[in-house]
């Protein structure tokens, strides 16, 4: 009896659409969709920004017509990622002030000076 394992290659064209990406991207947790934007601007670089604004055209002109979805969505996402953004840096702020403050009174202590 062979007990050797046998590959087989196989070749396959898939087409994503959108609906495909968007669903894969809702499936995955924050780590894998941080990932997905610093691929996409890895990919991208400062092309990033000039095609952008092309889908920004594109969705105010969805909106000229009654279709808001894209631009709700993209306008929901940007907003709020906007505030976690300055309200996370805030808060590495905050956490930097307090451990120098810590590390301060620490060698003030061991030289014998007051806090």
């Amino acid at each position: 009896m062979n007990t050797e394992t046998q590959k087989v290659d196989v070749s396959a064209t898939i087409e994503f659409t959108p609906e495909m990406i968007a669903a894969a991207f809702w499936e995955m947790d924050s780590e894998h969709q941080a990932d997905f934007f610093a691929e996409l601007e890895r990919i991208a670089g400062v092309n990033l920004c000039f095609q952008m604004a092309w889908v920004v055209r594109e969705m105010v002109e969805r909106a000229d017509r009654g279709n808001y979805q894209a631009q709700k969505g993209f306008q929901t996402m940007l907003s709020h990622a906007k505030d976690y953004v300055e309200s996370a840096t805030d808060i590495r702020y905050w956490r930097a002030q307090h451990e120098i403050r810590k590390m301060t009174d620490a060698a003030l202590a061991r030289v014998g000076g007051a806090a």
